[in-house]
């Protein structure tokens, strides 16, 4: 356990070259990379949040660790795909309009490969448009929508109303998540569920999935 504490650390200090050389490490030691996420990165990234809002770390302290976040879970990303399951669903994901951060989508996202779902993500800042024609085109199973800004929550509501428009609110189950969502919030704008952490994503994930299979066998869409 010493590799993943040093690890935290290491991304706590947004120390970049020794965070991606203790992933490798841990990796080398036989962790499981999720537990490398859970107990590593994940607990880093509570207290680099936590040093946030008590001021003791500003914005160039976020943006290194964020770094050493982002290599070091690229680091992983190989791992997680070796040990993937079989297919579990098909989700489309993004950031939605106005927003950029991407961290915390990119950690749920790597949850859910290395549980089988297929993912295409289309990035950050992305408009209700963009949301729309990658859900007709793919027919996924999900639409998995992030923020982190309290501002650009409304652009989930504008992303579910626009899917409505064009008459595919009901062939997706849509998920979303972020730092100011609520499960009030995400049953008022319509979204079938919310995820509290990158690991109840994933439980809800599968669950909504579960739901929209046995709904398409139901109605007959499905053998």
């Amino acid at each position: 356990m010493r590799s993943i504490r040093q690890l935290e650390c290491a991304i706590v200090k947004g120390d970049v070259n020794r965070a991606t050389a203790l992933t490798g490490k841990c990796l080398r030691e036989g962790l499981h990379p999720a537990h490398i996420i859970e107990q590593g990165i994940l607990r880093a990234m509570e207290i680099v949040g936590e040093r946030w809002k008590t001021y003791e770390y500003f914005l160039p302290n976020v943006l290194v660790s964020a770094m050493a976040t982002k290599l070091s879970l690229g680091t992983l990303q190989p791992a997680l795909m070796r040990v993937r399951s079989r297919s579990a669903g098909k989700a489309v994901a993004g950031t939605v309009k106005g927003d950029v951060h991407d961290i915390g989508k990119n950690i749920f996202l790597m949850f859910l490969e290395a549980n089988g779902f297929e993912i295409i993500d289309l990035g950050i800042d992305v408009t209700p448009e963009s949301f729309v024609k990658a859900v007709r085109k793919e027919r996924p199973d999900l639409l998995l929508l992030s923020c982190l800004y309290t501002v650009t929550m409304h652009s989930m509501e504008d992303t579910i109303i626009a899917l409505k428009k064009a008459g595919l609110k009901g062939r997706v189950k849509i998920l979303v998540g972020g730092a100011p969502i609520t499960k009030g919030f995400a049953d008022s704008i319509g979204a079938d569920e919310f995820g509290m952490d990158a690991l109840d994503g994933v439980k809800k994930a599968k669950e909504l999935t579960t739901e929209r299979t046995a709904g398409r066998k139901k109605s007959g869409l499905e053998p």
